[in-house]
């Protein structure tokens, strides 16, 4: 990713390439997430973060989130917008204070994306009003397929990207599993701003928020897969596979952080209260 607000995914729908959890055992569900602030996305972590593992000690397991509330993608010759948002929440745990995270729960969720003029406009034929007409209609969804790292300024994230459209059946995906996109998004560290400093003394019902850019122009775009006789279609229209060098994501990223429990130091705990992006610094996870 590249730039966080300074108080601090992922990924991106066929839009991009057609064109394109119960609250934790440990938290408190009684009390009330945070207030939302105007033009900032929701943080409900008791929501939101699944409970922690068997045996884990509260204060040494975090939950992240990442929301993706604008921007845009290109794959080889297509582009789009982002035009809903796409969440990334993970949960990472140290076995004690002097031992590395490591996520233990990765999800990537964020509705359909929509893409102009549907199959027509894929076609370079411009009608107005056809875009939600059945069979022409074509969205694209972001989903995990599950590498993922956080170590600033980069945070890599695997996904493919499912096409929807009545025509192409439901496996029709940009990428898959075994051959996904592979976003290492760049973070610009003095980009990065505090939102909301959130409640030091609760911070998994009201944590710290940051806001940031994050690009990538460096990836591939791999061909698409479970899309049959479509596939070919899609691949010489989209440019698929696109090599790496001619894509691009720039993403407009809000993230979030807290631990299940108030850090066992208050001397610790103050610290990170009073500087909640030099402890996103410090983190890391994945590796």
């Amino acid at each position: 990713m590249k730039p966080i607000l300074r108080a601090a995914s992922v990924a991106a729908p066929l839009a991009l390439a057609l064109g394109a959890v119960t609250a934790p055992a440990q938290a408190s569900s009684q009390a009330p997430a945070a207030a939302p602030v105007p033009g900032v996305p929701a943080f409900d972590f008791a929501k939101d973060c699944p409970p922690l593992p068997a045996g884990i000690d509260p204060s040494l397991g975090l939950c992240m989130q990442m929301v993706v509330t604008g921007g845009s993608m290109k794959l080889g010759g297509l582009g789009q917008t982002i035009t809903q948002p796409m969440r990334i929440t993970v949960q990472s745990v140290q076995a004690d204070p002097s031992s590395p995270s490591q996520f233990t729960s990765v999800t990537l969720t964020g509705k359909p994306m929509t893409v102009p003029g549907g199959v027509l406009g894929l076609l370079g034929l411009s009608v107005p009003g056809l875009d939600d007409l059945p069979f022409n209609k074509v969205q694209v969804q972001p989903k995990y397929t599950g590498g993922f790292t956080f170590d600033l300024p980069n945070a890599g994230l695997e996904m493919k990207i499912k096409i929807i459209n009545d025509a192409v059946g439901k496996g029709c995906t940009i990428g898959s599993k075994k051959d996904p996109v592979k976003l290492n998004l760049g973070v610009d560290l003095g980009q990065i701003s505090v939102v909301d400093e959130g409640d030091p003394n609760d911070t998994f019902h009201h944590p710290p928020i940051l806001h940031t850019p994050a690009s990538d122009t460096a990836f591939a775009v791999p061909k698409t897969s479970g899309c049959g006789l479509f596939g070919p279609v899609i691949d010489w229209k989209a440019g698929l596979p696109s090599a790496a060098g001619k894509n691009a994501a720039s993403f407009d990223t809000y993230l979030a952080l807290a631990t299940y429990a108030p850090l066992t130091s208050a001397t610790v705990q103050r610290k990170a209260a009073q500087d909640p992006i030099q402890r996103l610094r410090d983190l890391r996870i994945g590796r």
